[in-house]
């Protein structure tokens, strides 16, 4: 999806962009901090302008937990809830996020490499208390279906039925292109192996925290 949009020329802002933009990680731990520890203050548009205005789009996490922020704060948007089959997308968050999140390694290297890795591995473990409600990998496990449920009834539920298209990946451009008013471009829908670059990523981090630990 974040592929799709930006051939369309709306830069997406992805939960991957995290990994070489670490500077943002201070404004979105601020964010998390104020929707779920009630520490500091909720974000305006003008806060949200200032970690995302160079992007005319957001997916992923950590922005998915501030859905109905971000719809309130930004009332002309559109609203693209990707919808996927349940179990497929509960393995693909099982093996790329909930077994990264509570890696013993990973935890470790964070520790070690507070300037990187330290720095990610705050995020994910603020929207893991905060949004999952999950304490251990058992619980993010044992919420994320119903979480997943919760999520997309609320998109629903507060996105006004003119912003709001619900979409599946396999239906290509053309639903996409009409909703966002644009032409339907000449080239195939991106298709992406996400589970494997989402792996190799973190990979790559990983081996950066244990060198900058070294």
């Amino acid at each position: 999806m974040q592929l799709a949009l930006n051939i369309l020329g709306f830069p997406c802002y992805h939960g991957l962009t995290l990994f070489s933009n670490l500077r943002d990680c201070t404004l979105w731990n601020a964010a998390l901090d104020a929707k779920f520890f009630h520490k500091g203050t909720t974000f305006t548009t003008a806060d949200w302008d200032r970690l995302l205005g160079n992007y005319s789009a957001v997916a992923d996490l950590p922005a998915v937990v501030f859905a109905e922020d971000l719809i309130a704060a930004y009332p002309d948007a559109r609203v693209v809830l990707v919808e996927r089959d349940i179990e497929r997308w509960y393995k693909s968050f099982d093996e790329g996020v909930m077994q990264n999140v509570w890696s013993p390694v990973l935890r470790l290297i964070a520790k070690l490499d507070w300037n990187l890795v330290g720095k990610l591995e705050s995020i994910s473990g603020r929207w893991t208390v905060g949004w999952l409600r999950a304490n251990s990998l058992e619980e993010m496990r044992r919420n994320a279906r119903p979480k997943y449920h919760e999520h997309y009834a609320l998109v629903k539920s507060i996105t006004p039925p003119d912003r709001l298209l619900v979409f599946k990946l396999d239906e290509g451009w053309s639903p996409l292109c009409k909703f966002l008013g644009v032409e339907i471009p000449d080239i195939p829908f991106p298709q992406v192996n996400e589970g494997a670059a989402l792996a190799e990523k973190i990979g790559l981090i990983a081996k950066r925290g244990l060198w900058n630990a070294f």
